[in-house]
């Protein structure tokens, strides 16, 4: 899970109160960015506290591209999967939720394919085994924001520390795709000098699914952060911008992806990704 506030939809659970006496919790989420030690995997640690209330906050989470280590209150953590739809979490009100979000192809360094821990929650034990149980529960036993965000990030370093940096070929094929929305994967595999075939399979591994997916999930990225940053801007205006064909197509991606209309989603929104480099008009590095 994860994701920026804005992107979160707020729902009441069956049984909940409702009307006047049904309050609504508040939803604080802040990004920061990781250790240094942890820059190559990780694109930033994060923070969500729920406040008080009597109905469930539901956390909707959209597609990014990342797979994020998850602590939800004292619950153990778990690896929540690059996504290919929109994910909504309940969340009780006081709940405070903790996690660190890998870069977009570094979720294989955990163990196994990234295509393995797509779309779903894996527990972090069935990853690294009960031995690794202990040092990430003492996360949940600190009593602060800082403190739990510290000593997430230090228990990841120590696992991370021998697992090498994830493959330079995926990493400099994010880049391309994120900086050529309408750019075909033929052209990127003769960009990086290989065959279109390889370049999914190894795209998949590393990232939890193919390029073009990955593709049409930047674009999502790309049109929410410019309608956050452009709220009145029209929605064919947006759809030219963000890389798509037109206003239909940017209309059927996103209820693929996001599963609203443009204008539900597209109202208040921001980008899950404001700490990545991802949207950086520069031109793509060299393979």
């Amino acid at each position: 899970m994860g994701g920026n506030p804005a992107q979160n939809h707020i729902d009441l659970m069956p049984g909940e109160p409702t009307g006047a006496r049904a309050e609504v919790p508040t939803s604080t989420y802040r990004e920061h960015r990781p250790p240094a030690a942890l820059a190559g995997h990780v694109l930033c640690v994060w923070a969500q506290a729920i406040g008080a209330g009597e109905a469930v906050h539901r956390h909707r989470v959209l597609p990014d591209g990342c797979a994020d280590v998850v602590w939800i209150g004292e619950a153990p953590p778990v690896v929540a999967g690059p996504a290919t739809g929109p994910v909504v979490v309940p969340l009780q009100p006081g709940t405070l939720v903790v996690g660190v979000r890998l870069r977009p192809g570094a979720a294989c360094v955990l163990g196994p394919p990234a295509s393995e821990l797509s779309d779903r929650d894996t527990p972090l034990r069935d990853i690294w085994g009960p031995g690794a149980e202990a040092v990430f529960a003492r996360v949940t036993q600190e009593p602060s924001i800082a403190a739990r965000l510290a000593a997430a990030a230090a228990a990841l370093a120590g696992r991370l520390g021998d697992a090498g940096p994830p493959d330079p070929m995926i990493a400099a094929a994010t880049l391309w795709l994120a900086r050529h929305p309408e750019g075909r994967v033929g052209d990127l595999a003769r960009w990086l000098d290989v065959g279109e075939r390889r370049l999914r399979r190894r795209f998949a591994a590393a990232v939890g699914y193919g390029p073009k997916t990955f593709q049409r999930v930047l674009r999502l990225q790309r049109v929410l952060r410019l309608a956050g940053r452009s709220p009145g801007a029209s929605l064919a205006a947006l759809a030219a911008e963000a890389g798509y064909a037109d206003q239909a197509h940017m209309s059927r991606e996103l209820r693929l992806l996001a599963g609203r209309s443009p204008g539900a989603v597209l109202r208040g929104s921001a980008s899950t990704l404001e700490l990545s480099d991802l949207f950086k008009t520069e031109a793509a590095p060299a393979a």
